[in-house]
């Protein structure tokens, strides 16, 4: 086979080309940077004159005057002013967020932000269906639930925390039915995001949630314990302990015990002492281990102490650094455990060490 030779002139040519290429992104990314700043300039010439009034509405010094300018703008300040008090929205509470949406409703956000639900434009969906939820726009949970399976998945991650914000507990069903996988690519939403959303529905929504334990898809019930643990749905208690006597997937037994610790009742001992055998995974074991603590009668602390000794030096750690977070009562457990040998004590000094590291980091701050 000959050697294959490349004329001169075509690696010039190539250089060139590489060159013209390189100055050309340099001067778009230069000439970008140059328009972003003379944006934001103009942005901040036009807002300026206006801060005072926002800061007022936002912090509840508002006399009315300042409500009564913003709700007065006309053209192009409105768009400019109306995404810095929907940032506002989302971290204030009271009187100044009630202000604020009469001041956004106003300027007709509500019927932009439902038209804007279906646009083609993704960012203007996700952007649409935030609007209506940090302004409590409840009539329309209705728009918002579809775009749940949108094929955008960022429009569907914030629809899921929108109808958290709008807590109308007709939407835990749609919220629910987002975890497990769907078409093209639709559904399997962060569990967190499901699970924070179903939580914002309150109470009414409880009974849908404990129907959820018995889906067929694993990870849609480990969403339905959580939420029934965090949200404190006592109600629900006795679903949660039917599907632990059966339940085999790692996942949902770790939710399971997470949320018999969160509700806290110690007739639980039992059944979280129980998950804590060497039959379960790890990651099961440490969640049950977990609840004991949350549970923190007498009997759990008997049962923590006993995992001090385990062959696992993780669960025995994790128990030991549990314990000496009960108070009195778990400090004793593992100081009883310090003048042994084996296992025990190792975890018990670990124990011990942990609770000096954080009592000296208390005195320091």
């Amino acid at each position: 086979m000959g050697e294959v030779v490349v004329q001169p002139w075509l690696l010039r040519l190539s250089l060139w080309i590489m060159l013209a290429t390189f100055v050309a992104l340099a001067a778009t990314i230069a000439l970008a940077r140059v328009t972003r700043r003379r944006r934001e300039r103009a942005v901040a010439r036009r807002v300026g004159p206006l801060r005072a009034d926002v800061l007022a509405l936002v912090s509840g010094e508002d006399d009315g005057d300042s409500g009564t300018r913003l709700g007065a703008l006309k053209g192009a300040s409105v768009d400019l002013v109306a995404p810095v008090l929907i940032g506002y929205l989302s971290k204030i509470r009271g009187a100044p967020a009630e202000r604020i949406v009469d001041v956004l409703v106003a300027h007709g956000l509500v019927r932009r932000a439902r038209a804007g639900v279906t646009s083609w434009s993704g960012t203007r969906r996700a952007r649409s269906v935030w609007t209506l939820g940090v302004m409590h726009v409840e009539e329309a949970v209705a728009d918002v639930v579809p775009r749940l399976q949108d094929r955008d998945r960022a429009v569907a991650v914030t629809t899921a925390r929108s109808l958290g914000m709008l807590g109308d507990a007709a939407a835990a069903e749609a919220l629910l039915a987002a975890v497990a996988p769907g078409r093209r690519g639709r559904g399997e939403l962060p569990v967190w995001v499901v699970v924070e959303a179903l939580v914002g529905l309150g109470s009414p929504a409880a009974d849908t949630i404990g129907r959820a334990l018995v889906d067929d898809d694993a990870s849609t019930r480990a969403v339905a314990a959580m939420s029934i643990g965090r949200a404190q749905h006592l109600s629900q208690r006795s679903r949660l302990r039917d599907l632990v006597t059966h339940e085999e997937d790692p996942t949902v037994l770790a939710a399971l015990a997470e949320a018999l610790g969160g509700l806290g009742d110690p007739a639980d001992t039992v059944t979280l002492t129980e998950l804590t055998a060497h039959a379960h995974p790890r990651s099961v074991r440490l969640a049950a281990v977990r609840a004991l603590g949350d549970l923190a009668d007498s009997r759990a602390i008997t049962a923590l102490g006993v995992l001090l000794a385990d062959t696992d030096p993780r669960v025995g750690e994790l128990s030991a650094d549990v314990l000496v977070g009960l108070g009195p009562a778990g400090l004793s457990e593992v100081q009883s455990h310090v003048a042994g040998d084996g296992d025990a004590a190792a975890a018990a000094d670990y124990g011990l060490a942990m609770h000096s590291l954080r009592q000296s980091a208390g005195r320091t701050g």
